[in-house]
């Protein structure tokens, strides 16, 4: 299983990827352009890495509040007022190209 890249530009699609704590990752062809477009520092890639957080002032997974998805990534600062959604299919969680503004 291959580690999650900390670049957008290096993440392919529908590859599996698995976080340090063991959650599996992947992303559709479009997810990666708004990561491409919106995160070119990785902030969310990092987030992602992290896996689930408490919501509240954390860097991470936290849920989604959008129907029909499990989990969104978190950043704070510059860049963090987007959200990439996802949801479990098959035990992946797999970001499918949702973004929201917060």
């Amino acid at each position: 299983m291959e580690a999650l890249p900390n670049n957008w530009s290096d993440v392919q699609p529908d590859t599996v990827y698995q976080t340090t704590d063991g959650l599996l990752v992947s992303f559709a062809s479009e997810q990666i352009k708004l990561g491409i477009k919106y995160d070119q520092n990785g902030k969310h890639l990092k987030a992602i890495e992290k896996g689930e957080v408490a919501p509240r002032g954390n860097i991470g997974l936290v849920p989604s509040t959008e129907e029909g998805y499990d989990l969104k990534s978190k950043v704070l600062g510059k860049g963090g007022d987007r959200r990439f959604h996802a949801k479990f299919i098959d035990d992946v969680l797999h970001f499918l190209g949702l973004a929201t503004e917060h």
